[in-house]
């Protein structure tokens, strides 16, 4: 009976050994990025050798002239989600980002607002219609923002828009330009880097730019990051 025992405490701790081994393949796995599928978040690209700058867009900011300016200068092209609210307040500013070669992204109508699945998607069409009348380009892009993001995911997938957040947040409305040059030292490639253009912004982006390039990133838009037009 002892010897019944025994054997069976061996084989259930032979058993939790193999379990933990397994779970520990799969956790030590690097993460790859995430494929831009519809359905869920895609908080990242594929490969080292790229970055996205992606810039949230939810009221007038001065520092956006200069900030496009700044790109321009490095031939650098971004993705500027913007909101449906915006898009109406600010149409020749939108024009202008458009015609830089940037990428047009939406953060739905009223990004400060949020709801269920249907609410969402009434106000993801009402942006997207907003955005191609007056720039002319139908945004494939939505960036939830703080909305919840399995009812945003949800509501993406049924207007067939890929539904993308970030890998690293420079905090550009909250932090100095140091910090937020210090921060984006943590960038590596495949990461999706969430700006907004605020004056602090627009202090570092020069040498946000300049070492993101020394480094030997490509900066690209966010759509072309996660393959999104292959």
């Amino acid at each position: 009976m002892d010897r019944a025992r025994r054997g069976m405490s061996i084989a259930v701790n032979v058993a939790l050994v193999m379990v933990i081994v397994a779970l520990y393949a799969v956790t030590a796995q690097p993460f790859a990025g995430a494929e831009p599928t519809l359905g869920s978040a895609v908080y990242m690209g594929v490969g080292d050798e790229a970055v996205a700058l992606q810039w949230a867009v939810t009221y007038r900011a001065r520092s956006m002239e200069a900030i496009l300016e700044a790109l321009e200068e490095k031939s650098v092209r971004s993705t500027f989600f913007v909101s449906g609210e915006w898009a109406r307040q600010n149409p020749e500013q939108l024009r202008r980002i458009v015609a830089g070669g940037h990428e047009i992204g939406t953060m739905g109508n009223l990004p400060f607002e949020d709801g269920d699945v249907s609410w969402v998607e009434d106000d993801l069409r009402v942006s997207v219609e907003t955005i191609e009348d007056i720039c002319g380009v139908r945004p494939a892009l939505y960036y939830s923002w703080e909305r919840a993001s399995a009812v945003s995911s949800r509501a993406a997938q049924r207007l067939n828009l890929t539904h993308v957040l970030c890998t690293l947040d420079l905090l550009c409305a909250k932090d100095d330009a140091g910090n937020i040059l210090s921060r984006a030292q943590n960038a590596a490639g495949g990461n999706i880097i969430l700006m907004q253009p605020t004056v602090q912004a627009c202090e570092a982006i020069d040498e946000l730019l300049e070492r993101l390039i020394s480094r030997g990133f490509d900066i690209v838009p966010t759509g072309e990051l996660i393959g999104l037009y292959d």
